[in-house]
């Protein structure tokens, strides 16, 4: 979690969006898309501060009891079931260029930024998002059904399926920086196991950002992509030779 810090520290210093350029329309078109996409999440955070000017009465004794009767579920009225997953597909070239520029600026590594390896990066990422999406749905299930079980459901259920989802979307993240190294879905998955800590840190993060009006969307995506990078390489490196065998 400390790492995202260190995230933060290097965008401010080392700038990764410089090159961004190269990908022509595609970029600006999906950074529009993005800001639609920000704009629609938030929209009834919109509705609720318009009823809280007209109504204040009624408002704000909703938002009272937001807080004081706190429930894990109020949270995931945004970004629950599939949506997060549409915000990673759609800013895709944002994520796999913030990592190839963070392993160019720390290895040295040329980044492969034509719009046709974009291309084959946004079909890996709807893959990796339906089976992330699949997987987190049966996860939750067998969960929830196994807490049902031992009577802990009440208590364990709902942080349980956030540290669930935090962890699968914290895998798309990385599966960009395995898919730098040639992993196989397969192989990226089976390397993810690994450094689940990892996952769910950088997906908790980003899926939190991602509840910043508009802008959040791009944040979770500039700093998951670093932070993971920084932290791969850190505590579950891939050497340039297990590269080039991969190849």
């Amino acid at each position: 979690m400390p790492m995202h810090i260190e995230g933060y520290k290097f965008i401010k210093k080392h700038r990764p969006w410089t090159g961004m350029d190269k990908y022509g329309w595609a970029a600006k078109l999906l950074l529009f898309a993005a800001i639609l996409l920000g704009i629609f999440l938030f929209w009834d955070v919109f509705l609720l501060a318009k009823d809280a000017v007209i109504h204040p009465d009624v408002s704000g004794a909703s938002i009272s009891s937001f807080f004081t009767d706190f429930s894990f579920d109020k949270f995931d009225w945004i970004l629950g079931g599939s949506k997060k997953y549409l915000v990673l597909i759609v800013l895709e070239i944002f994520t796999f260029h913030f990592i190839q520029r963070t392993l160019e600026i720390q290895m040295g590594r040329e980044p492969e930024n034509t719009f046709k390896i974009f291309i084959a990066a946004e079909k890996r990422m709807i893959k990796v998002s339906i089976i992330a999406y699949i997987m987190e749905i049966i996860t939750i299930t067998i969960v929830s059904t196994l807490l049902g079980l031992i009577g802990l459901k009440s208590t364990l259920g709902q942080p349980s399926e956030y540290l669930i989802q935090f962890y699968f979307l914290g895998f798309i993240i990385i599966d960009n920086y395995h898919e730098c190294f040639r992993l196989s879905i397969k192989e990226s998955r089976k390397k993810a196991k690994e450094v689940m800590g990892i996952a769910v840190a950088i997906g908790g993060v980003a899926y939190f950002l991602m509840y910043i009006p508009i802008i959040g969307v791009v944040a979770a995506t500039m700093i998951g992509a670093v932070t993971a990078t920084l932290a791969m390489q850190r505590f579950s490196p891939l050497e340039v030779a297990e590269e080039e065998e991969l190849v």
